[in-house]
């Protein structure tokens, strides 16, 4: 794994944009000729849903209990890939991720099996230049391994109070998973998403840029419609051409900056 970066898009608030950040800056890195592995690790299943996948047998907390009771298996099995997309993807389950997540409780080093999952498939890690992980809306066990096997986090913001008030916590996570479990995470930026020219989401994005500065991606993505719509083309925004359609070209900006940074 000496050549892949591993990015976790997570934060705790639900509702931000989280997966579709994961997919859109997925897929154009694809577009600038990356290798790219999507994992969906969130007990909605709505990455894996977007690419037309439903409660799927083979999933990533299948793979996690191979970890946790030590057995092998064929992971290339797991690995679905889709072509209109242009990236592979590792599917979630409901039951299955619920599970695991209370599993977890009692398995002796519990925020470390997803980063053992790596170093053991580390033939399989090793074939993609980015593996992003979809995190779900929360500050659990699971977030825990997400970030204790990923070298970044990246974190979707939605232009609002509420949402930036949030922060603090996810933040304060990394540091504790920093200090005790993993001091190479670092957080890749913030991307401010949903923004209209509202006074409220001018105000929460100024709140944003002020408070975290550096932090923050240039790139921000503003709200429009044809993004509640592309799940239903299973096709990711990213891969418009349409001129006016502003997100496709902020989320390709947002890729080149997270390129640059990682």
């Amino acid at each position: 794994m000496k050549n892949t970066k591993i990015i976790a898009v997570a934060n705790q608030k639900g509702g931000v944009a989280k997966t579709t950040t994961a997919i859109n800056v997925g897929v154009a890195l694809a577009l600038r000729g990356k290798k790219v592995l999507l994992i969906d690790f969130d007990p909605q299943e709505s990455l894996s849903q977007f690419f037309d996948c439903y409660a799927a047998e083979r999933n990533i907390a299948g793979l996690m209990y191979n970890i946790i009771n030590k057995r092998d298996c064929d992971v290339a099995e797991y690995v679905i890939h889709n072509e209109i997309n242009g990236v592979d993807f590792i599917p979630s389950e409901l039951n299955a991720m619920n599970k695991i997540e209370k599993d977890l409780i009692s398995v002796r080093s519990k925020e470390t099996v997803l980063k053992r999952l790596f170093a053991k498939h580390s033939e399989l890690v090793d074939k993609y230049d980015y593996v992003i992980i979809d995190c779900l809306a929360s500050l659990n066990v699971l977030l825990d391994n997400a970030l204790t096997a990923a070298d970044y986090v990246l974190i979707p913001c939605q232009a609002s109070p509420m949402s930036f008030g949030a922060l603090p916590n996810l933040i304060l996570q990394v540091k504790d998973i920093q200090d005790e479990l993993n001091s190479d995470l670092n957080i890749l930026g913030i991307v401010t998403t949903m923004y209209s020219k509202t006074n409220i989401c001018k105000k929460a994005k100024e709140m944003i840029d002020q408070t975290y500065k550096e932090l923050v991606f240039k790139t921000y993505i503003d709200q429009m419609s044809v993004v509640a719509e592309s799940p239903m083309k299973e096709k990711a925004v990213v891969l418009s051409a349409a001129k006016n359609n502003r997100v496709a070209a902020q989320y390709r900006a947002l890729a080149e900056e997270v390129d640059e940074r990682a």
